[in-house]
């Protein structure tokens, strides 16, 4: 009985530790991937997803500047091929021609976040 036992409990501790891995380990890859690509390395991620069908990784990361201060808090897209794309921060100020071409780079990066990360 206690032969049982112990072979069940090692059963679910290693059945336990694969769905960790499975679940964590590509977020894990998105954070590092996305850590490589800031200037400093420094960060902090909040809602981190990576959707299996697309292959890209989204959320929300908190990059501090060259003083360490934190720059605040921008969406980005971690696409498949390994390149990033942060939300734009372009305000929509200016004369006709400059808020359309501000409006496009939010529409853009909005149609790249449902299709991607929904």
């Amino acid at each position: 009985m206690r032969t049982l036992v112990s072979i069940l409990t090692a059963t679910a501790i290693f059945a336990g530790c694969i769905a960790a891995w499975w679940f964590y380990w590509p977020i894990w890859r998105v954070e590092s991937h996305v850590r490589e690509h800031l200037r400093t390395g420094v960060a902090t991620f909040s809602s981190v997803k990576y959707n299996r069908a697309t292959g890209a990784g989204c959320g929300y990361v908190n990059a501090a500047d060259s003083r360490q201060a934190p720059s605040g808090t921008t969406h980005f897209i971690l696409l498949p091929d390994g390149s990033l794309k942060f939300d734009p921060s372009d305000r929509v100020t200016g004369n006709t021609l400059q808020q359309l071409e501000a409006i496009r780079k939010h529409s853009d990066y909005l149609a790249l976040v449902y299709a991607r990360c929904g």
